[in-house]
């Protein structure tokens, strides 16, 4: 069955046929058939030939003939990345450290011999990186042992309860404000950890009802 491809070949002929025919000479004999296009599924293959003149100089004219072909073989299925999990939880308030999260290879997954995705499965970036307060100098920690302090996990320091969650760092480790929940209003709840602006958009919040609220 002569597909498209072919037909196009035939188109090649008459254009070059009238290209050629105040040239002495003919066409020579077609070459052989080049191996298929692709390993596995529908491809193509091809052969030429050439304009020759009487003296056996070839001319600059080409014919191609181009043809269907097909390999009876599975393709291979090249691995694509699915979607980035979420970031894991940031250890530390304070000081750095790394949160990381990671992808699959599995959109698709590789099979019958496909390539396995470029690229890294895990991505890291800093978190915490605020500055840690220091210890006051001539801190002691006998002053903890109070109901009115709040001991950070570090077990050498503690600030007041009344500093814990205030949107301000006070723990030389930064955990008085580890797991705090504030609200935003209007039902909205949010952890402190997340994001830094918090505190700016609480501060606006908390001006914004005191000047039309109250």
């Amino acid at each position: 069955m002569i597909g498209w491809l072919e037909y196009y070949s035939v188109i090649v002929l008459l254009i070059v046929d009238v290209t050629a025919s105040d040239s002495l000479g003919g066409w020579g004999q077609w070459g052989p058939w080049s191996s298929c296009s692709v390993t596995c599924g529908f491809g193509s293959i091809k052969r030429n030939k050439q304009w020759e003149y009487p003296d056996g100089r070839t001319a600059n004219y080409t014919l191609t003939k181009i043809v269907e072909c097909f390999i009876n073989t599975t393709c291979p299925t090249h691995g694509g990345w699915g979607m980035w999990t979420g970031w894991t939880r940031c250890p530390v308030m304070c000081g750095g450290a790394n949160v990381t999260r990671t992808r699959l290879c599995n959109v698709p997954v590789p099979s019958n011999g496909g390539r396995f995705c470029n690229g890294s499965s895990t991505d890291s970036m800093i978190c915490g990186n605020s500055t840690c307060p220091e210890i006051p100098p001539g801190f002691e920690m006998m002053s903890c042992f109070n109901a009115s302090m709040f001991v950070c996990e570090s077990g050498e320091h503690c600030v007041p309860k009344s500093m814990r969650c205030d949107i301000k760092l006070n723990c030389h480790d930064g955990t008085d404000e580890k797991d705090c929940i504030i609200s935003l209003g209007m039902g909205i709840n949010s952890s402190i950890q997340k994001s830094k602006f918090l505190a700016v958009i609480f501060t606006l919040l908390t001006i914004w009802e005191k000047l039309f609220v109250t």
